[in-house]
């Protein structure tokens, strides 16, 4: 049996019709940020971070154990824009080769078309080739970001990565401002949605 591989693909929303100067300040950040991501994940990629169609990131992992870090680092790490994440498992038809872009397979074309099916009904995070139960927590995963404010989306972003006063350096507010946003959020029961979601995707790994 072929071994199986999770492709990553991130791609920023309407980066499009950003104005020519945010655009390419966005594709400087992107570039800037490949080094600590592939430094970051580096124990969990088979092939590294590379910039891809300008506004879009790729890497490929040996499982998917590490998914759940790797996209709300993305969302931590480029805050400027909103990110969908569309996530491929699958085997790969070509050799590996030192980044994502030079790799082809099914796990890529199964990213891809979950990219397709989440710009279609406005998604931030889908999955192809994974178990199907994930499907609606990805649907939960995106009505709820679409219900926050651009700074709580932040906020979840940071807080998902670690803790209360982590986030607070971050953002550059004060510890007790991100507890008023964790309150607004009904952050205790995003947890805990957050937790379920989470195990059932690290069960699911390759």
């Amino acid at each position: 049996m072929s071994k199986s591989y999770v492709a990553l693909i991130a791609d920023a929303i309407a980066s499009r019709e950003l104005a020519p100067a945010t655009r390419a300040r966005l594709q400087t950040d992107l570039r800037a940020a490949l080094p600590e991501l592939n430094r970051r994940y580096a124990k969990s990629l088979a092939a590294r971070f590379a910039v891809t169609l300008g506004d879009e990131l790729q890497c490929l992992l040996a499982t998917s154990q590490p998914l759940w870090d790797v996209a709300h680092t993305v969302r931590a790490r480029l805050p400027a824009v909103d990110w969908v994440v569309a996530c491929g498992r699958g085997p790969i038809t070509t050799p590996l080769a030192p980044t994502a872009p030079e790799v082809d397979g099914p796990c890529f074309h199964e990213a891809r078309a979950a990219m397709d099916r989440a710009k279609r009904h406005r998604q931030v995070l889908a999955f192809g080739g994974f178990a199907a139960a994930l499907d609606p927590l990805a649907s939960y995963y995106s009505a709820l970001y679409w219900s926050w404010t651009p700074r709580q989306r932040r906020a979840a972003a940071l807080l998902r990565l670690g803790d209360a006063a982590a986030a607070a350096a971050r953002l550059d507010i004060d510890r007790s401002a991100v507890s008023h946003l964790a309150r607004r959020m009904a952050w205790p029961l995003v947890a805990a949605g957050d937790k379920m979601f989470r195990s059932l995707l690290e069960t699911d790994a390759a």
